[in-house]
């Protein structure tokens, strides 16, 4: 059985939408790691980055690969063929993958959704601490 015609359209939608917000988030997150970038080697002692701005360049650099690879790229590195649900076969559309693809994408799907993650609980812990801090004085 295969998928209606206006259900192809949808689902196709859908995967266009995916690219297109990927792509407005990896132009937003290049625009935060050249900024925090730019403010770094405008310092006079060019030393370390400040907390805060590390923990954004590190949000900023994982939602980059991970828009990148996952919502961007997505159902291009998904191996061609058909899906399988509830017995059914479905076209998986824009489909040009292959095997090797889809578990690179795995992989760098896990690493960074972990990193950002990571970087927000962090951001969240940094905030929480200079809000009891500044609440003690």
């Amino acid at each position: 059985m295969t998928m209606g015609l206006a259900a192809e359209k949808i689902y196709l939608a859908k995967i266009i939408a995916a690219k297109t917000s990927g792509s407005i988030s990896m132009i937003g997150s290049g625009l935060i790691i050249r900024d925090v970038i730019l403010r770094w080697h405008r310092r006079k002692e060019n030393q370390f980055l400040p907390i805060a701005q590390h923990i954004i360049l590190s949000m900023s650099i994982a939602d980059l690969f991970n828009s990148c690879f996952v919502h961007f790229l997505g159902t291009w590195m998904v191996p061609k063929g058909d899906i399988t649900i509830s017995d059914e076969k479905y076209p998986i559309p824009l489909a040009a993958g292959n095997e090797t693809t889809c578990h690179i994408q795995a992989f760098i799907w896990d690493l960074f959704t972990i990193a950002g993650c990571s970087s927000n609980a962090t951001l969240a812990t940094a905030c929480q601490y200079i809000i009891v801090v500044a609440s003690t004085r």
